[in-house]
């Protein structure tokens, strides 16, 4: 005697039970497209993974730095002279985060304060010859690293992966303003 799959059982169910730890060679084609994304997207261990590249790069060789020293030195160089203040805002940080990480950075030559020329009370934070070269070091380092990541795709492949993740990113941030409003 045989009996009819009872569809709502979910062992009769192609896809297993949705979980965040999913295998990559466990996503199949016959998945709904919004659960194969996301299980891909996790599956692309995106934190381990970008941890890793980051040890790498701010590890390498006969130069280290911490990461969050690393983050500060780069906002640095991006945002020129800038106040605690300011560098927090763009860093997403509390400014004492960032008076944390600037102080290590300063007692290592790498950073150094001086006096806003409007406002004398306003303390600016710029690199130093030294910090500018050891922040081109990394950037460098990490590009080469790059380079060989997108190696493998074409460079049409690489102008259509760019237009995907900035899309997604930035979905990403309007989901995520929207559930933190």
């Amino acid at each position: 005697m045989t009996t009819d799959a009872d569809p709502d059982d979910p062992a009769n169910d192609p896809q297993p039970r949705k979980t965040l730890a999913v295998a990559l060679d466990a996503i199949g084609d016959d998945w709904a497209i919004d659960d194969k994304l996301a299980a891909l997207w996790r599956s692309a261990r995106l934190g381990p993974t970008v941890e890793r590249l980051r040890r790498h790069v701010l590890q390498g060789g006969t130069r280290s730095i911490e990461p969050g020293q690393f983050r500060a030195l780069d906002a640095v160089a991006a945002h020129g002279p800038c106040p605690v203040s300011e560098l927090a805002m763009t860093m997403g940080v509390e400014p004492s985060t960032v008076t944390r990480a600037t102080s290590r950075l300063e007692d290592a030559g790498l950073i150094k304060k001086s006096r806003a020329a409007r406002d004398h009370r306003q303390v600016l934070l710029e690199l130093t010859q030294e910090g500018a070269e050891l922040h081109r070091f990394f950037v460098d380092r990490a590009f080469e690293i790059y380079q060989q990541i997108f190696a493998v795709f074409t460079t049409d492949e690489r102008v259509l992966l760019a237009d995907l993740l900035e899309r997604m990113l930035k979905s990403t941030d309007l989901a995520l303003a929207d559930i933190e409003a």
